[in-house]
């Protein structure tokens, strides 16, 4: 291993080349990040500082000045923008062809372009060489099909040239000059992958901003580099996964993915320690087959991204997995695990059966809810769930245990009290309980979107200082319904400001769309009443009750 602090100079020279290899994250800078750099190297340049230091660079050396980069490859990509960048904003021939050189040599005979200094990922060797090094816009992609990467290496290109485009000439060949002399990088090479990976892990617990995802990608391809013909396959499918999720989101997922797989009722790993825990579990559980805990879990990222998009078929399932959004995540895992256990094939479990543990395990899992737990004592019936699905219990089983979770009583209490509390956690409730009975109220054949801005409004409002409602309520009437199921609905959050505490006639106005209707249907039943009183107020109360216990009695 040997460390040398370097100019760029040094580094972008016509007989090196650096490749990421495919074990490392995308190009995953903010634009915030972007503009923090080349700030801080235009400022060392008006300062005269003569040696700005940007980080370290660890490549594995693999020959013929071909590097892998290791560690680093954030601030040399970026490195490599600002210096296209600049070339792009100059006249001054000599420079540009200096700086050409750096990112993208010429043939001095053929006059065609050669390869890059640095060889990004496959996914987004197109737009780098040809848009960005090239200026070729036929290789930009159209807006709707950008990846995240290509996002942001296209909008981080674009911060720089409105960072840069209104410096002189003069300027900005002098900028490219510093950064080619004055910017240094501690430069590390190491002969082997087994020593880079070491030093890698060592930076990432001294504070190296690695995600778990990270970690696990690269201790994969360390376990592939001993096999043959493996490494583009796992590469292949680690690439979809992260095509599917969101590179930002891989952890999330992960995290997801391992409570789903759990075969106890303990908690999953901690999130600190996924990358280890997979590891172990290539080892133990695949015996080292690293295609095939990759193609398991591109699977699993497959049926977490059908619960995020509420893709199913089925009404009844698609309903209640898109009011479960409202409410925490705890509830991914089951059906992560229920949809992971579909794709066994084992006829342990069917897609009938998956139905029907949708609108079991929502009643369940609500009643808990109700009864006002916390969300470990929640994650309890989530916990059993997945314990049971994955210890290849019979569906007549995972039914019976789930059950044991149901407390009818409570339920009937809850509906029946003052539900509104204006506390987040029980307003998401109130928010799920509501939006549920909207969507019974319509044929189950229907499928409604819920979208922008959704309130809770009081019919009877929580303020009674307009004559209508002193005439109709007492203070103690008041007190007793307001909050209560009856006197809730939903609305879009702009006609809520404006009802507020009106009499009923101009409430039922704002409820009502320019075109007679109105967003909901849990909206539009209020607009059968001529007016707002407690006789009224208790029979819709009575109905709305009849509908919750249809959707979670047990």
């Amino acid at each position: 291993m040997k460390a040398e602090e370097s100019k760029i100079t040094d580094i972008l020279t016509e007989d090196k080349k650096y490749i990421i290899p495919a074990y490392q994250r995308p190009y995953s800078w903010s634009h915030e990040q972007v503009e923090d750099l080349i700030k801080d190297i235009y400022e060392s340049f008006e300062e005269k500082t003569q040696e700005y230091f940007i980080g370290s660079l660890i490549c594995i050396d693999k020959g013929n000045d071909i590097y892998e980069v290791v560690d680093g490859q954030q601030r040399l990509t970026t490195l490599s923008l600002i210096l296209a960048k600049i070339r792009d904003l100059i006249q001054n021939t000599r420079v540009k062809g200096n700086l050409q050189k750096r990112v993208l040599p010429i043939d001095d005979f053929s006059e065609k372009p050669q390869e890059p200094r640095l060889q990004v990922r496959k996914k987004e060797e197109d737009l780098y060489k040809n848009y960005i090094l090239q200026g070729d816009k036929q290789y930009l992609p159209d807006e709707k099909d950008r990846t995240h990467t290509e996002k942001l290496f296209i909008n981080n290109f674009h911060v720089l040239e409105g960072y840069l485009v209104d410096f002189a000439e003069e300027t900005l060949c002098q900028l490219a000059e510093y950064v080619l002399k004055n910017v240094y990088v501690v430069l590390v090479k190491t002969d082997s992958f087994a020593s880079s990976y070491r030093l890698f892990n060592v930076l990432n617990t001294r504070g190296l901003s690695l995600k778990q995802s990270d970690l696990l990608k690269n201790r994969l391809f360390e376990i592939a580099e001993n096999k043959k013909n493996i490494s583009e396959k796992v590469e292949e499918y680690w690439e979809e996964i992260e095509d599917l999720i969101g590179i930002e989101n891989m952890d999330k997922f992960l995290v997801l993915h391992e409570t789903a797989r759990k075969k106890n009722r303990n908690k999953a790993v901690l999130v600190f320690k996924l990358a280890e825990h997979f590891s172990d579990s290539v080892e133990k559980e695949y015996n080292g087959d690293v295609i095939q805990f990759v193609r398991t879990l591109k699977k699993s990222a497959e049926n977490y991204q059908k619960i995020k998009e509420i893709d199913f078929d089925n009404e009844i399932v698609h309903r209640i997995i898109q009011s479960l959004t409202i409410l925490y995540e705890e509830w991914i895992p089951p059906m992560l695990a229920f949809l992971n256990k579909l794709e066994q094939n084992d006829n342990k479990v069917s897609h009938q059966d998956f139905i029907e543990f949708v609108k079991l395990f929502e009643k369940c899992y609500l009643h808990r809810w109700f009864a006002k737990h916390n969300k470990s004592q929640r994650e309890v019936v989530c916990y059993d769930a997945v314990a049971n699905i994955n210890n290849n219990a019979t569906f007549d089983e995972i039914q019976k245990e789930l059950k044991k979770h149901a407390k009818n009583e409570g339920f009937i209490e809850y509906v029946n009290s003052n539900i509104y509390e204006p506390r987040s956690n029980r307003m998401q409730l109130v928010k799920y309980v509501l939006r549920r009975i909207d969507q019974e109220m319509q044929d189950v054949s229907v499928s409604k979107k819920y979208n922008g801005t959704i309130t809770i409004e009081h019919i009877l409002p929580q303020n009674m200082e307009n004559l209508y409602w002193k005439d109709r309520f007492t203070n103690d009437e008041h007190e007793q319904w307001v909050n209560k199921l009856g006197n809730l609905t939903l609305i879009s959050g702009s006609k809520n400001s404006k009802a507020q505490n009106d009499g009923f006639d101009k409430k039922l106005d704002i409820y009502k769309n320019s075109d007679k209707k109105v967003s909901f249907d849990l909206a539009k039943d209020v607009l059968e009443y001529s007016e707002w009183n407690l006789e009224n107020l208790r029979k819709r109360h009575e109905h709305l009750v009849e509908i919750a216990e249809n959707i979670w009695l047990v």
